[in-house]
Order: structure tokens, then C-alpha cells, then sequence
């Protein structure tokens, strides 16, 4: 079994678009029906493929530095704009 890294981009109809990390080029669509964890938009997994299952982790420690990077980040431009 591999995994791979993902971040969730959005919800769209019966689907959720992943986003394959880093380069977030590469996308991964699976039924919100077979989804068992509660995601959101912006959330960074780990999805592994297991036959026809998908194994779905939260990697929340991965979530707050991106969540912190980007506060970082909005600081510097508010700062530059003053």
C-alpha cells in the first residue's frame, strides 16, 4: 500500500478534489460518500488506496504550519501596505 500527501480544494457536487502535494498539480476525485472522516477545505491528508477503498488521514500538524505560514505571510503584506 502507498500513500501519498493531498490537500483538499474544494467540494464539488457528490465529489471531493484533492490536490496531490507539493506541486498540487495532480487531482484525485472521491465520492463524498466514501469519505469517513470530516474534512474541509484547505485540509492537508494523507490518503492511502487500499483495493477500492480510500484510507483517509487528517495531518492537523501539517494544517496549523500552513495555517500559521499563511498568518505570517498576511502580517508582512499588511506591514508593506502601510
Amino acid at each position: 500500500m502507498s500513500y501519498h500527501k493531498y490537500t483538499l480544494d474544494r467540494f464539488d457536487g457528490e465529489y471531493a478534489v484533492f490536490l496531490k502535494r507539493p506541486d498540487e498539480t495532480e487531482k484525485l476525485l472521491i465520492q463524498r460518500t466514501e469519505i469517513l472522516v470530516a474534512l474541509q477545505e484547505g485540509d492537508i491528508v494523507r490518503i492511502q488506496e487500499d483495493g477500492e477503498k480510500y484510507l483517509i488521514e487528517v495531518l492537523q500538524e501539517e494544517i496549523n504550519a500552513q495555517k500559521d505560514r499563511i498568518q505570517q505571510l498576511m502580517k508582512q503584506l499588511r506591514r508593506q501596505s502601510k
